[in-house]
């Protein structure tokens, strides 16, 4: 009997937000699986393991997952790790894979969760503290008050749209565009059109808190989290 695949948040960064459901699905399982070839440089993985310590005697399935948007290249990689992940579910083991945040916010597990379960195989989810949720309390701001809409964007693709969203606009994954994120983001605050900060490695040991979009390090890195508000009387 095949074993079941679970995609597991771990939370943004603090061991301390993995939800008790996680971590006990972390102890059970009997392999670890990882969006990257190396263990030591899996953020998700360091996370997991500075909560439910015993995983780190655990076996790994490695996905090495690409840093890219070529379709390609990614849907290789996805491919390549299925064929990962069933060899050891068809053995009978059951598949924690760890995922930074919740699986479902532009969750790398994703694609591997629709794919095993076109497959035939059990695939379920296990949420985790998304990253904007953790972001805007290290801000110390409501990320959505009364009628005031919440828009999730990927910053990748849509920073140069900003300004077309009413209210919130949370921006994520900015990539390697932090830089033009930034004076998009500076431009239209000096226009007074909006307000915005961000939050780098949330939740980490080497977080950095920006309440002025000014103060953000354009080699911020990959794990920036940018909230955009029409109005912000905190920052």
């Amino acid at each position: 009997m095949a074993g079941i695949l679970y995609g597991v948040g771990v939370g943004p960064g603090d061991p301390e937000l993995l939800t008790i459901k996680a971590a006990r699905i972390l102890k059970t399982c009997d392999v670890i699986g990882i969006p990257t070839a190396d263990r030591t440089r899996c953020a998700a993985f360091r996370i997991a393991c500075k909560a439910v310590p015993d995983i780190e005697k655990k076996p790994v399935a490695a996905v090495s997952i690409p840093m890219t948007t070529d379709i390609d290249k990614l849907n290789l990689a996805y491919d390549r790790g299925c064929e990962v992940l069933s060899k050891e579910l068809d053995a009978g083991k059951s598949v924690a894979f760890v995922n930074l945040g919740d699986p479902s916010v532009y969750g790398t597990y994703m694609e591997l969760h629709g794919r095993m379960a076109a497959r035939g195989y059990c695939a379920r989810l296990v949420s985790g503290v998304p990253s904007f949720c953790a972001a805007a309390s290290a801000l110390g701001i409501p990320l959505a008050s009364k009628k005031e809409q919440l828009h999730i964007l990927p910053g990748c693709y849509e920073s140069q749209e900003v300004e077309l969203y009413p209210g919130t606009r949370v921006l994520m994954k900015s990539g390697g565009k932090i830089s033009q994120v930034k004076q998009k983001l500076v431009d239209l605050e000096e226009s007074g059109k909006i307000n915005a900060g961000a939050v780098v490695n949330c939740g980490m040991e080497n977080e950095v808190i920006c309440r002025d979009i000014r103060d953000l390090d354009e080699d911020a890195g990959y794990f920036t989290t940018i909230i955009v508000k029409e109005t912000w009387s905190d920052i």
